[in-house]
């Protein structure tokens, strides 16, 4: 229930700072705006290559991930890697990765990203192979790093709940 409560209140935070904001990407200007699709654009080719060191290099040291389906928030790379890089879990090829972005807006230090998505990837465990995908949505926090490239800090993505037969 907290979580919920916490991506409302983020969902909300974002919406009051665009509407004071004014056009979404009041405040960026067009050299901020094309390093942050450009992150985007690494995001998707870095989990294609299979480069986890590649993702990693796009996230603040202290970033959050915080996964679909109220999943506990995961603050930090080391909780980063534990969720998407497992050394003890099953083999995992991300096999497809499109986003589309539909907003980008912030001051110049912040910046956030929304947009869909979607995914597809092969998992091999014990000689089987299981083969994954699915569509949602992602909302991204973006801070300006000293040297003007940005990273990514905190990752949010959703997807829809498959449907449950609840046993009675």
């Amino acid at each position: 229930m907290e979580y919920r409560r916490a991506t409302w209140f983020l969902v909300l935070s974002l919406a009051i700072a665009a509407s004071v904001l004014g056009s979404p990407a009041k405040g960026l200007s067009a050299e901020d705006i094309a390093k942050i699709r450009q992150v985007h654009r690494q995001f998707e080719d870095t989990w294609l290559r299979g480069d986890a060191d590649g993702v990693r290099s796009l996230f603040t040291e202290d970033c959050v991930l915080l996964p679909h389906h109220g999943g506990q928030p995961l603050v930090g790379k080391k909780e980063m890697n534990q969720f998407w890089f497992p050394t003890d879990g099953p083999r995992t090829t991300v096999t497809k990765l499109n986003l589309t972005l539909e907003s980008i807006g912030g001051d110049g230090q912040t910046a956030y990203v929304w947009g869909t998505h979607e995914v597809a990837w092969i998992t091999v465990q014990d000689g089987k192979t299981v083969s994954s995908s699915n569509r949602g949505t992602f909302l991204n926090i973006l801070k300006k790093q000293a040297d003007g490239t940005w990273k990514i800090s905190h990752h949010m993505w959703d997807d829809p709940l498959r449907k449950v037969n609840p046993t009675r």
